[in-house]
């Protein structure tokens, strides 16, 4: 049975920011010594996302390998295939805050969105919360993690603090 567990993370960054501005993928120089990619596919793609006022940096993808998705109607620049995922959410200040990592996944750099069927990692920097499961939806709109199947929740034990019973 296919279970679907919502995720919503409180805090990121992108509550009530302005328009955000999508930087293109870029292909940044590579070892002399690393052989060339099959073509359409750039090795280190990644993509920041910044506040369209400030210019801060509030999601980043970064992948190893990045191509167009292929569709019955060909390429869709706006859709990638990405290889070995790094979904990075920000604070205001810009440390990190929210770190997704998939072996494979689809980016749709347009909406913002990144899914996969395979496995994922999650965890927020700071408070010691990591999650793992198979399937996710990362929806940048509505800011939510829809985890789809096998998921585990590990939670540092200092979060779980209790207070001692009243006499």
């Amino acid at each position: 049975m296919f279970r679907r567990t919502h995720i919503f993370v409180a805090g990121l960054v992108l509550i009530g920011s302005p328009a955000m501005e999508a930087q293109a993928p870029t292909k940044p120089a590579s070892p002399a010594a690393a052989p060339a990619p099959a073509p359409g596919i750039i090795r280190n793609w990644g993509i920041s996302l910044r506040d369209g006022t400030s210019g801060r940096v509030q999601v980043r993808f970064s992948s190893s390998e990045a191509a167009p998705a292929k569709t019955e109607g060909g390429l869709m620049p706006a859709v990638w295939d990405v290889t070995g995922l790094r979904l990075e959410t920000f604070r205001a200040d810009e440390s990190a805050d929210f770190t997704i990592e998939a072996p494979a996944c689809r980016v749709n750099v347009t909406t913002r969105d990144a899914a996969s069927p395979g496995p994922f990692t999650a965890h927020r920097d700071g408070d010691g919360i990591l999650m793992t499961g198979t399937g996710f939806n990362f929806d940048n709109g509505r800011q939510r993690l829809v985890v789809s199947n096998d998921v585990r929740i590990e939670i540092r034990a200092s979060l779980v603090k209790t207070s001692p019973s009243p006499k």
